[in-house]
């Protein structure tokens, strides 16, 4: 990583909210080096590309949710994760928060949540 500039792993089941995710962090000036729809996919290609960082849906394609896929993600290369979800029920947010994940971000995600978000992670990882 150099001047805040950070390899995010997008994991999110909807296309387009994916791409527009893709885009927002672009316009930042990070690097998407993949996305991923399902857990078993996010895991893979987390060991494959080494992100910095993980940007997880919560709700996933497939069997395991992104709660899972992120400890998993967490225990295997020792890289964290970023929630991104739409469900805010206090027991989805509670596992979530339970793995002390760097953030949770309520969809729909605005480019200026993003920002400081991924600002905060930024500062984070330098440290």
């Amino acid at each position: 990583m150099d001047n805040g500039n950070l390899k995010i792993l997008i994991v999110e089941d909807e296309f387009f909210i994916s791409l527009d995710l893709e885009e927002q962090a672009k316009s930042l000036g990070h690097t998407v080096v993949g996305t991923a729809a399902t857990a078993d996919e996010a895991i893979r290609m987390a060991g494959e590309t080494r992100p910095d960082i993980v940007l997880m849906d919560i709700r996933l394609a497939g069997a395991a949710d992104g709660i899972t896929a992120a400890l998993a993600i967490r225990s295997q290369y020792g890289i964290e994760s970023v929630f991104a979800t739409a469900n805010t029920d206090p027991h989805t947010l509670a596992r979530a928060k339970a793995i002390k994940p760097l953030g949770v971000l309520e969809k729909p995600i605005t480019l200026e949540r993003l920002r400081a978000q991924l600002t905060s992670v930024a500062r984070h990882t330098i440290d």
